[in-house]
Parts: structure tokens; sequence; C-alpha cells
């Protein structure tokens, strides 16, 4: 944990949470500090094979085709993928089919954000603590089924006897539960299991016991818990998931849930090996952010925490209203414009309700609910997701901008420069000094090498470009009595370009190649719940095509579709 203007705030990987006098970036020493990013020459690409989901070809596209399909081979990944907390949670809420999470979840072990999203599965285990969590939550939930009768006749409809009743819960709970068709001994083990209820509980109420019992242990079970992929049948040198699987895969990267009756359904009348439906199931079910949250970083807003009395808008509600902020505008750009990346990073507009127009300077009378609506900004001064309050503020020393923070973030998840984490021992940024401007401030502790080449190559200059915006988001044109200086120049696309405030360069970024390929990179690393490594060919080609669909076609939503039906979504490699 590291505290940061007065807030304690959660340290991630690869993530700037202090600010540095001196950062050395070790990995990007080359020998001299070279900054690695996405991007380079195209690789060789592809055109779609004929077929399914299954079908294929090898790459041969070069350009990548923006209208064409996404084509791309699977790579190593784990075939045993745990549920993270919010899946579990939401899974728990659509098999009940309750109209809210029951929050169980909230007591289970916080996980660690190693990666930029918690779908990785190669960062989530299950330990001592967090199964322990499982039993209690089983237990639970299991007692709410049970116990409450209208919960319990919908979930197990009346039957002609106990014994059929019984078979019929197990085999359709089951087959939610579990995302695939109970087997005959599946549903023989169940059955033994259910019959011990009445003595193991003896609430007096048999068939209630026996439900109870058997949906703790489905609560507990692998096959819940996590996404198994069993399929091994290697088809020219892919293994095609079975329709269960893909049913799974998609809707937990469109969703973060178990997957709905309509596309358990497709997969039990084997639709899903056709890549054109399963695009119209993806079609259907992609409405949500699809991690955007978490690459946003979104939660740090929470700990957002000003002098009210300097700017009395940063009451403790705001921090929430700072979230919504946010996600209304993402919201209202993937999937109420269907645009994208460029749009996110340069629209003049944003969403507030009343406390949020009041950091923007804007009087508004609250309507009844103080409903999020769409307010024009300065395009002079504003533009996109990083001119918004909720970035601006936490980012910041309090009224300070945070340059190298403000950097370092835009460095790495929007244009994908690998900025690793600072060394140990590094002193803090000494205080401002009268007359001293907060960029000389910086510039002068970060001028002394080693720390000079890195800082003034790829964090300070993406700072510097912010600084006509302070840490309460507001617009200002001073600094110590001086005129600020925005103006810096950055590689990007592998050219230098130059630029002067913020405006101008997320323009650059939201035209830029470079800027798409990262973007791309980032839903992909979402929706396939795994990391990315841009060394790795068919990665290679992935992102690249990701990010000309990006530029070209405009549209998140569509980017998002072809994604989850190539080749490297619906299938495993051998």
């Amino acid at each position: 944990m590291s505290v940061v203007a007065g807030r304690t705030v959660p340290k991630r990987k690869g993530d700037w949470m202090l600010p540095r006098a001196c950062l050395l970036l070790a990995g990007l020493l080359v020998p001299a500090c070279t900054g690695a990013v996405m991007g380079g020459a195209p690789p060789a690409g592809g055109g779609a094979g004929p077929g399914g989901a299954g079908g294929g070809v090898a790459p041969t596209m070069d350009p990548p085709n923006p209208t064409g399909p996404i084509v791309s081979a699977p790579v190593p990944t784990s075939r045993f993928v745990r549920l993270n907390n919010k899946q579990w949670e939401n899974t728990v809420t659509a098999l009940l089919r309750l109209p809210a999470p029951l929050g169980l979840s909230s007591s289970f072990v916080t996980e660690s954000l190693d990666t930029s999203f918690d779908t990785n599965g190669s960062v989530l285990a299950v330990t001592g603590n967090q199964w322990s969590g499982y039993k209690r939550a089983a237990a639970k939930v299991a007692t709410k089924v049970a116990r409450e009768p209208a919960l319990l006749a919908m979930l197990a409809p009346p039957a002609a006897d106990p014994v059929t009743r019984a078979k019929n819960f197990i085999r359709d709970f089951g087959l939610r539960t579990f995302r695939r068709p109970m087997t005959d001994a599946d549903i023989a083990r169940y059955v033994t299991l259910f019959n011990k209820g009445a003595v193991a509980i003896a609430s007096g109420d048999a068939f209630a016991d026996g439900v109870e019992l058997v949906v703790r242990a489905f609560l507990q079970s692998p096959y819940f818990l996590y996404r198994i992929e069993t399929s091994s049948n290697v088809v020219a040198g892919k293994i095609p998931l079975t329709d269960y699987e893909v049913a799974a895969r998609l809707s937990y990267s469109l969703t973060n849930s178990m997957p709905d009756d309509d596309l358990m359904a497709a997969a039990a009348a084997k639709k899903l090996q056709d890549r054109e439906a399963v695009k119209q199931q993806a079609i259907r079910l992609v409405e949500s952010p699809a991690g955007h949250y978490q690459l946003l970083k979104v939660d740090n807003y929470d700990q957002i925490s000003k002098n009210v009395q300097k700017a009395p808008a940063f009451t403790p509600e705001l921090n929430a209203a700072l979230k919504d902020e946010t996600m209304t505008f993402v919201n209202d750009v993937l999937y109420g414009q269907k645009k994208g990346f460029t749009e996110l990073f340069s629209a003049p507009y944003t969403f507030a309700n009343s406390k949020v127009a009041k950091v923007y300077g804007m009087d508004k009378t609250p309507a009844a609910g103080d409903p999020f609506v769409r307010v024009e900004l300065d395009p002079t001064q504003r533009a996109g997701l990083l001119t918004q309050a909720g970035f601006l503020s936490f980012y910041a020393e309090d009224q300070v901008p945070s340059i190298i923070l403000r950097g370092a973030r835009i460095a790495q998840d929007v244009l994908c420069v690998e900025v690793p984490p600072p060394p140990p021992n590094i002193p803090p940024l000494a205080p401002l000094t009268p007359g001293a401007t907060n960029r000389k401030r910086v510039s002068d502790q970060t001028s002394v090498a080693p720390c000079n080449t890195c800082h003034g190559e790829f964090i300070n200059p993406l700072g510097f470009a912010f600084e006509n915006l302070d840490g309460f988001a507001q617009f200002r044109t001073m600094d110590a009595g001086q005129t600020i200086d925005a103006s810096s120049k950055y590689k990007i696309d592998g050219k230098e370009v130059s630029f002067n405030g913020a405006v101008e360069l997320v323009k650059l970024i939201a035209q830029s190649q470079q800027g798409h390929d990262c973007y791309g990179r980032h839903v992909a690393e979402y929706l396939y719940g795994r990391a990315i490594d841009a060394a790795n060919e068919p990665d290679k080609t992935l992102v690249k095509q990701a990010g000309v669909n990006s530029k070209v076609n405009a549209s998140a939503k569509e980017l998002i579709v072809k994604l989850v039906s190539t080749d490297a979504f619906l299938n495993r490699a051998p």
C-alpha cells in the first residue's frame, strides 16, 4: 500500500502510485532508456478460412484488412480459469434469477490486480482463505434456495413424485451451474447426496434438505468455480472448443456472468460451431463496457480526497458521481453512438449531474433523481477521458497536478509504453517553493542522470501537456505568477510530434495508430482473459489487426464482436 495526498492506494504491478524525484525505468534501458512500445511494422497476416468457428488458415493478410475478420491463431492458455469475485457474484445472481446480487462475494479475499484486468486466468488461484469464503457463501446460498418457498418452487418445479422432482432439479440446475449438461454419472452421484439431506440437515422437510445439501455441493464444485475446457480433438492444428465452452467464454467475456438461456439453448442446439452464429450472439450480448472500468482505473476515484474549503465541489458524495460520469460517457460513446477510441479520447463533452457540473463551473439545478445528461465543454480546454474531472483530480496532490503520475499513466495505458515500477528508496518530490512552477520543480528534480533520459523522453512530456488542468480539474493559465508552459514533444507512431496543451496531445493520440493498437491490445486482453505478448507472432498479428480495425472502423462494439469470433478466441492451442 502507498499513501498519495493523504489517501491509501493499493499498489499494482506496473502502476505508478508515488511521486518520484528520480524514476529509474530499468525496463526501458536498452541500453540507455529506449522505450518499448506497441507498434512497428505490420506483421504478416491472412484472410479468413472457410467453415465454422474451428476453421481458418494461417494469416496471410498484409496489411490488415479493416473490413474483414480478425485472423489470429490461438496460443497456449489455461484450461482451468477461476471465476473472479465479481463473476462469482454475477453468476449466483443469474443462477438464482435474483433481481439483485446477494453481496456475498464482498467477504471473499480481495483479489490482487497484478495485471490490467481481473479476467486474467493466469493470476486467479484458490487460496485457503478464498476456499473458506466459498464454503460459507455456498452454505448461505443453499439455505436461501431451500428455505424460501417461492425460490425453491421456481428452481425445482413440482413434479409427479419427489424422486422425479429431485432428478429434474439436479439435471436442470446442474446444467446451469456447471454450464454444461450433467452426465448420468453426475446425476446419480448428486441423487445419492440429495437422499442424505434428510439425515444430515434434519429440518423435517426432506426435499428442502436434499436441495440444500446439493446446492452446497454444486457451489463448491470446481465445475462451478472454474471455467473448465475439456475439449481435446485437434483439427488443423487447433482444438475447437465445444459449444458449451464457447458459450461460457463468450458470456464471461461480454457480460462477466454465466450464459443466459438463449446462449445455453444455442449451445444445446450445436449452433456455436458456426462463426456467424457466434457473431450474432456477441452482437446481442455486447452492451457492457467490456473492461473499460478497469482499464480506466475508475475504482481509484473512490479515494479522491480534496480540501473542501479550497474546492467546495469535492464533497465525499462526488467520488461516486465522478465514476458515474466516466462510465456514462463510455457507455454512450460505445453503445449509444457506436463509436470507439477516437471519440473516447477527443470528445468535447461529458455527462454530468448537478454534483459533477459544479466541478466544471456549471450551475445546474438537479432534476428529479439528478440524472446524468450530456453537457458541452470548452473544446479548447477539454477533449475526452483524460480531461475529465476523475482522471485529473486523482492524479494530483490536492490542487497541484502530478506531472509524473499523469505522464506515466498515459504512457502505460494509452500508448502501451512499457514503464516498470520505480525502484525502492527513491525520495518524493520536494515541496513547491515560492515563485517556482510545478513544471520547473519536476524538470529540475528529474534532469540529473540517470533519470533525465527516461523522464525527459517517456514520462514528463505527457504530463507537461496537462499543466493547464489542475488537481481540482479546473482550467488555469498561471502557475506561481507565471504563464503556464504546456508545450512539449513526444514520439508517437515512431515520429516526434509537437503539441501545446492537453487537447492537442490527446487529439494526436486519438488519431495515432499507436494509440489504436494499444487500445486493441487492452480490449483483447480483457476479452481473452490473458496477457497479450507483443513478442509472440500470433499476438502481434492480433494486436495489429485490432488496432487497424479500431482506427478505420471507429466502432468499439464492432471491434469487440470481431475479437470474440476469431480462431484465437474459439479454439485452444494443442
